[in-house]
C-alpha cells in the first residue's frame, strides 16, 4: 500500500508542475444530510502542540507542525459511487489513494470561529478502487488557520483562540446494488500525528515546508490513535458562497528579475542602494547562490502565491519574502525606507521578521520540483529570494488567491482615458485580493480581516464587475453569527483579533452594512431570499437605532464612546489622526461628539428607507419603515441644521463630508439647498478640486455631487492628478487602491508605515459611480434586479468614449458613446424581459423603451 501511493504522490506532483490544474481526483457535489454527521466525531492529534502564554508580540505565530488524519476503508462490495462529506478546525486539504481531492483552496473558509463552520462534499469514485474486499485510503492535512492562529485571537487573551486543529467527515459508499455505508472520523478507525512536509503554516505567518519530510499518509510510524476534540460545538453547513480558488488563468509572470549582492552609498541616515550583478530577461531561468539576492517584480499587486519551479542540492534552504513595494531613494530612513534601494520594502506589513514568511528546504531530487503554498496566501507585487546554496529557477509565477472565480466576474467597462482605464483595473484587482472567503480590508499584513465599511462603501461596485450574490450570502451568516445581544452589528466579521468586541458594535458606517449589504444585494441580482433570510436581525438592529436615533451617547456602552467616522479623511474631526480630541489630546470635542451622531442620525435615515425597499420587495410591512425614515429626516434637519442650510455646528460647515450626507439624505431644499451646494463648490474651489473625504465620504461622494447639479465637480474630482485623488495614486505606482490617498509619495517616499496598505479596495467605490453615470447603467428598487434600468448617462469629452457591458441578472446590458466633434452617439442595448428608463444628458424627462438595441445621437 504504501509503495504504490508513493507513486501515486509522485505521479500528482509531477502533474502539478505540467498542468494548471491543482488537482486529480474529486468532484464537488451536494452534502450528505445533516443527520449523518452522527455517523463521525471531532478529531485532533493527541500529542499536537498547543500555543499558551498571554498573546502578545512575542508569540503571535501559531504551533508548529501538521496535522494528519488517515484511515483505509475496505469494500464490502463492489462500489458504484463515493461520497465524502468533510469539515475542519483550521484549513484543510483531502487525500483519496495519495490523490488530491476538489479544486477549492483553503477549506473551510474564514467563518466565526465558534458558531459555524462549512463543510465540502466531493465524489470522489474516480479516486477509489471500487472493486469488493479492495482497500481505499483516505487521509487529511490540517493547519491552524482561521483557528488556531492569530487571526482570530485577542491581543493579550490566554492561548489562541482554537487550541487544537481537528476534522471530522463521513464516507457514504454506494454499493452497486443499491446499498449503503457510511464511515465517519473518530478514535477507533483512524490514525493522527504530526507529520508531513508543513512544517508551519498559518494565515499571517506563512509557510515553512520541507520536501524531505514524506506526506503523512505515507510515515504511519508518526500515527497514533487521535483524541475526541470537545472545542467546537457550532453548526456545521454546507459551504454556499466564499470558495476560495487559484486563479490559474491570471496567473502572473516575472516582468523584471534581478540578482543583487552588495551595497553602495550606505550611510548613518540611508541604507544605500543594492549592486545589480545579473539582470533576467522574462522566461530565463534563474540562478542564485549564496549571499545573493534575487527580486523579481511581478508587475500587480495581488492576493496570491509564488509558484516555483525548481532544482537545488538536498538540505538547501530557500527563503522568499514577499512585498508591495522596493526601497527607493537610497534607502533613505526619512523616506520610511527599511533597506538599499532595489530591494524589497516589508515594515508596512507589521510583523516583517516573523510574519509573511515562505521557507523551503529541497529533497535529494533528480530533475526540477514544483511547489507553492497551499495553507495560507500573501499580498504582494514583488518577491525578494535568498538561499544557502545554489537555486537553478526554471520558472516562477504569482497566481492569484480569490472567491471571485473567472465564471464569477460579469461586467466589463473601458473609456478613451487610459488613467481611467487604469483606475477601473486597480479596482476589479483589488476586489479580486480582497473578496477571499469574506470581504476583507487588505490581503498582505497582520489584518485580512471582514472590516463591514470596506464591506459597504464597495458593495455595490463589486456587483457590477461579478456576481456576489452566494459570497454575500455567505458573509451575511458571519455577519449574523457576530451580532451582539441587543442587535448591534459589528465593525468586523466574523469575529476576529479586534474589531468585533462588545464596544465594538454600532459604529456608524459599519454596522449599517447588516444593512446596506442585503439591501445591494436584493436590488442588483432581485433576490429576496437574502432579505428572508437576514430580516430578524436587520429589524433588531434597526429596532434598536430607532430607539436610540443612532445617538453617539446613547451607545456608548456599545460603541466604546468611540467612532472610526469618515475615517482617514483630510478634513477636521477625522478620527485615525486623533484630530477628534482636544489639542492636548485629553478627550473628545463636543464638535466630534455631534459630528458623529449627526453621521450616524444620516445612517439610521438610510437603512430606514433601505427596510422599506426590502419590505416592499417581501411583503412586509413597509410603512413602519416609511414613518421611520420621515422621523430621522425631521429629527436631522431640527437637531443638526439651521433654516439657511446652514449645520449647527460651525465646523461642519467648513467641511465636504456633512454636506454630502445632507443632499444624499435630501436634508435641505430650496434656499438652504442652494447655499449648501454653493458652500461645498467653494470648498473644492478651495481645496484646489481636490476630495477631502474619507471612507465613508467618498463612498457617496460622486453620485451626490452628480444628482445635485455638480458633475462638473465630480469629473474634476476624477482627472485630478494631485493628492488627494485617485489618479494621484496611479502616478506613483499604484496598481490596486490604497488604503490611504498618499500611502506612497515619488516625492515623499512612504506613508505611516502602521497602517499602510496597498491593497485597500474600499476607494475603488469611485467605480460605482463610473458604472450608474458615466457609462449610465443603474437598477431601479422599483423592479430590482435590472428588470427595469435606469439609464442616465453623463458622459464628458475627456473620456474620448465608453463602452460598457454588464451581464446583469435581466442580461446583457450594454451602453457605449463616443463624440465626433461636437455630436455625442450612444449605442445602448436593453435585455430581453426588461425595460429601461432612459434619460438623455442635459435633459429631465425619461423615456421607456424595451428590450432592443438603439443609437442616439445628440
Amino acid at each position: 500500500m504504501i509503495k504504490r501511493n508513493l507513486s501515486i504522490a509522485f505521479a500528482v506532483l509531477t502533474a502539478l508542475c505540467s498542468t494548471a490544474r491543482t488537482t486529480s481526483a474529486g468532484k464537488r457535489t451536494d452534502a450528505l444530510n445533516d443527520s449523518l454527521w452522527n455517523f463521525s466525531e471531532w478529531i485532533s492529534v493527541a500529542d499536537a502542540p498547543v500555543i499558551t502564554g498571554k498573546i502578545t508580540g512575542t508569540n503571535e505565530r501559531a504551533a508548529d507542525g501538521a496535522s494528519w488524519f488517515v484511515s483505509t476503508v475496505k469494500n464490502d462490495k463492489d462500489v458504484a459511487s463515493a461520497r465524502w462529506m468533510t469539515s475542519g478546525l483550521g484549513i484543510y486539504e483531502l487525500y483519496v489513494n495519495g490523490k488530491t481531492i476538489g479544486e477549492e483552496i483553503l477549506k473551510p473558509g474564514f467563518t466565526h470561529v465558534n458558531k459555524t463552520k462549512r463543510s465540502f462534499t466531493y465524489d470522489v469514485t474516480d479516486a477509489l478502487s471500487g472493486k469488493a474486499g479492495e482497500k481505499n485510503m483516505f487521509a487529511v492535512q490540517v493547519t491552524p488557520g482561521w483557528w488556531a492562529d492569530k487571526i482570530v485571537t485577542r491581543g493579550g487573551q490566554e492561548g489562541m483562540t482554537g487550541k487544537k486543529t481537528a476534522f471530522r467527515g463521513v464516507l457514504e459508499l454506494t454499493y452497486t446494488d443499491g446499498s449503503k455505508a457510511y464511515f465517519g472520523s473518530n478514535t477507533g478507525s483512524w490514525k493522527a500525528g504530526i507529520a508531513g512536509p508543513v512544517k508551519h503554516a498559518a494565515i499571517f505567518d506563512g509557510e515553512e515546508y520541507d520536501a524531505r519530510e514524506s506526506l503523512g499518509f505515507l510515515t504511519p510510524e508518526k500515527l497514533s490513535t487521535p483524541e475526541t476534540n470537545t472545542e467546537f460545538d457550532g453548526d456545521i453547513l454546507p459551504s454556499a458562497g466564499g470558495e476560495v480558488y487559484f486563479r490559474e488563468d491570471l496567473a502572473l509572470m516575472p516582468q523584471k528579475a534581478y540578482v543583487w549582492q552588495g551595497v553602495t552609498g550606505k550611510n548613518d541616515e540611508e541604507y544605500g542602494k543594492v549592486v545589480i550583478t545579473r539582470q533576467y530577461a522574462p522566461g530565463d531561468e534563474i540562478t542564485i547562490k549564496p549571499g545573493e539576492t534575487l527580486v523579481i517584480d511581478f508587475g500587480q499587486n495581488c492576493a496570491a502565491v509564488p509558484s516555483f519551479e525548481f532544482k537545488a542540492g538536498a538540505g538547501t534552504k530557500l527563503n522568499c519574502r514577499p512585498s508591495e513595494l522596493l526601497n527607493d531613494g537610497n534607502g533613505a530612513k526619512s523616506r520610511g525606507m527599511d533597506g538599499p534601494e532595489g530591494s524589497c520594502h516589508r515594515l508596512n506589513l507589521r510583523t516583517p521578521d516573523t510574519g509573511m514568511l515562505l521557507d523551503y528546504t529541497f529533497a535529494d531530487s533528480n530533475g526540477y520540483v514544483c511547489y507553492r503554498p497551499r495553507y495560507t496566501f500573501y499580498g504582494y507585487r514583488f518577491i525578494s529570494v535568498t538561499a544557502d546554496g545554489e537555486v537553478r529557477i526554471k520558472s516562477v509565477k504569482s497566481v492569484p488567491v480569490s472567491s471571485i472565480t473567472a465564471g464569477m466576474e460579469t461586467g466589463t467597462i473601458v473609456t478613451g482615458n487610459p488613467m481611467v482605464n487604469k483606475l477601473i483595473s486597480n479596482t476589479v484587482w483589488g476586489q479580486r485580493s480582497n473578496y477571499l472567503s469574506v470581504p476583507t480590508d487588505c490581503p498582505q499584513r497582520n489584518e485580512r480581516l471582514g472590516w463591514t465599511a470596506d464591506t459597504q462603501v464597495f458593495a455595490e461596485t463589486g456587483t457590477f464587475f461579478a456576481n456576489t450574490r452566494k459570497f454575500f450570502h455567505k458573509w451575511m451568516r458571519d455577519m449574523r453569527d457576530t451580532q451582539s445581544p441587543t442587535g448591534g452589528f459589528p465593525g468586523v466579521a466574523p469575529h476576529g483579533q479586534y474589531g468585533s468586541d462588545a464596544t465594538d458594535m454600532n459604529r456608524l458606517g459599519w454596522a449599517d452594512a447588516g444593512v446596506i449589504v442585503p439591501w445591494t444585494v436584493w436590488k442588483q441580482f432581485g433576490d429576496t431570499a437574502i432579505i428572508n433570510d437576514n430580516w430578524a436581525a436587520m429589524e433588531k438592529f434597526i429596532n434598536h437605532i430607532n430607539e436610540t436615533r443612532y445617538d453617539h451617547h446613547a451607545l456608548a456602552a456599545e460603541n466604546g464612546n468611540y467612532q472610526w467616522a469618515d475615517w482617514l479623511s483630510y478634513e477636521p474631526l477625522e478620527s485615525c489622526g486623533r484630530l477628534h480630541r482636544a489639542p492636548d489630546g485629553s478627550e473628545t470635542m463636543p464638535e466630534a461628539y455631534s459630528y458623529w451622531s449627526y453621521l450616524g442620525a444620516c445612517y439610521w435615515l438610510i437603512d430606514a428607507e433601505m427596510m422599506r425597499d426590502m419590505a416592499r420587495a417581501t411583503g412586509r410591512d413597509a410603512e413602519k419603515y416609511e414613518l421611520m425614515a420621515a422621523e430621522a429626516r425631521r429629527y436631522l434637519q431640527s437637531a443638526f441644521l439651521n433654516n439657511n442650510g446652514e449645520f449647527v455646528t460651525p465646523i461642519l460647515n467648513t467641511m465636504q463630508t456633512p454636506a454630502l450626507f445632507a443632499l444624499k439624505n435630501k436634508l435641505v431644499e430650496g434656499k438652504a439647498k442652494e447655499n449648501m451646494i454653493k458652500r461645498l463648490r467653494k470648498n473644492f474651489a478651495d481645496h484646489g478640486n481636490c476630495l477631502q473625504t474619507g471612507f465613508l465620504g467618498t463612498s457617496i461622494l460622486m453620485p451626490t455631487l452628480t444628482d445635485n447639479g455638480m458633475a462638473d465637480i465630480a469629473y474634476e474630482l476624477l482627472f485630478q492628478r494631485n493628492n488627494p485623488g485617485w489618479l494621484y495614486s496611479i502616478d506613483n505606482g499604484a496598481t490596486t487602491i490604497w488604503e490611504r490617498w498618499n500611502s506612497y509619495m515619488l516625492d515623499k517616499g512612504m506613508g505611516p508605515r502602521g497602517m499602510n496598505s496597498f491593497n485597500h479596495y474600499a476607494y475603488g467605490c469611485v467605480c460605482e459611480w463610473m458604472w450608474k453615470s458615466m457609462a449610465g447603467i443603474s437598477a431601479d428598487v422599483s423592479a430590482a434586479g435590472f428588470k427595469r434600468i435606469i439609464m442616465k448617462p453623463v458622459p464628458d469629452k475627456r473620456l474620448g468614449f465608453v463602452n460598457a457591458e454588464y451581464n446583469s441578472a435581466a442580461g446583457l446590458v450594454k451602453s457605449s458613446w463616443k463624440y465626433e466633434g461636437n455630436k455625442w452617439i450612444w449605442n445602448f442595448t436593453v435585455p430581453e424581459g426588461a425595460v429601461a428608463l432612459v434619460t438623455l444628458p442635459g435633459e429631465d424627462i425619461a423615456h421607456e423603451y424595451v428590450a432592443g438595441s438603439y443609437q442616439i445621437e445628440k
